[in-house]
């Protein structure tokens, strides 16, 4: 029972950050600066941590996986939050269940797994579902080319692909630790990447809205919150619950997402993207535990 509250916690708190993400965005915030923020209150909290556990002994190998963790999440994140700028939350959310698909593909070309036929099915079915994403009544744009070709979907395509590289040598690295230290050294080896990308992509060329109102802080305020329920909730729905069973029971989140885009931002569409969510929902859980 004590799994499945962590679980209803962790589904919950996933559409939250991204509904607080794109507020911030709304407001002027730029997205490597929503990712910094981030990463920087991570920090503050990991560093103390990992003082008092002592956790720096650990062999060559967990360091050259943990930055390369860091560098591919890092880059991850930050190519999701632009993603999330230029497309509806409603859209944004069931694309999360491409991460599996890509996964596939990775284990497929990496270290030769070959997907099941139930695990292919899951993939068509996840296809399937995109195109009621983007499916208007007027039937304009409704192709899969076009859907590829709206704004916003290369990043978010790039993130899932550069995050899901970043999952297995997260792998790597729990082996060697425990997923609390993975989370600690992921987010202090993660904020000099990003505050990098800050430097090169957001600080030359723009004068930022200066932060001056309430809501934004209020926003940043819920978005972290949001963040740290994600991440520890995670881990401990991991520790009570299967974890294929917990990464296919998170894909609802997808559903709240959608729910998030109409009654918040008023996205349209919106019955054909709770048909999608659904589908892509199915496809994704079809993958992760039969795949």
């Amino acid at each position: 029972m004590t799994g499945f509250l962590f679980l209803a916690i962790r589904i919950i708190a996933s559409p939250l950050v991204n509904l607080f993400q794109k507020k911030l965005m709304s407001q002027g915030v730029d997205p490597v600066r929503i990712v910094l923020a981030a990463y920087l209150f991570f920090s503050a909290l990991s560093i103390p941590y990992l003082m008092v556990s002592g956790s720096f002994k650990y062999p060559r190998e967990f360091w050259f996986y943990m930055i390369l963790l860091g560098i591919f999440d890092a880059a991850g994140n930050m190519f999701l939050v632009k993603s999330l700028r230029s497309m509806d939350l409603s859209i944004f959310g069931p694309l999360n269940a491409y991460k599996p698909v890509m996964a596939l593909i990775l284990s497929f070309f990496i270290i030769g797994e070959t997907p099941s036929i139930l695990g292919l099915a899951g993939v068509i079915v996840i296809i399937t579902g995109s195109y009621f994403l983007n499916y208007t009544e007027s039937r304009e744009n409704n192709s899969p080319l076009d859907f590829i070709r709206s704004e916003g979907i290369g990043f978010r395509f790039l993130s899932i692909l550069l995050t899901s590289i970043a999952a297995v040598f997260s792998k790597k690295t729990i082996m060697m630790s425990s997923p609390l230290e993975t989370l600690a050294w992921w987010s202090v080896i993660g904020t000099p990447v990003i505050f990098v990308l800050y430097l090169i992509t957001v600080k030359p060329r723009v004068k930022e809205t200066k932060i001056h109102h309430g809501g934004t802080w209020g926003n940043y305020a819920y978005l972290m919150t949001a963040f740290l329920a994600l991440q520890i909730f995670s881990l401990y729905t991991f520790k009570y619950v299967l974890v294929g069973y917990s990464l296919a029971l998170f894909q609802i989140s997808a559903i709240i997402t959608v729910f998030l885009g109409s009654k918040v931002f008023g996205e349209g569409n919106i019955k054909m993207r709770y048909i999608a969510a659904f589908i892509m929902t199915l496809g994704a859980c079809i993958i992760i535990i039969f795949g």
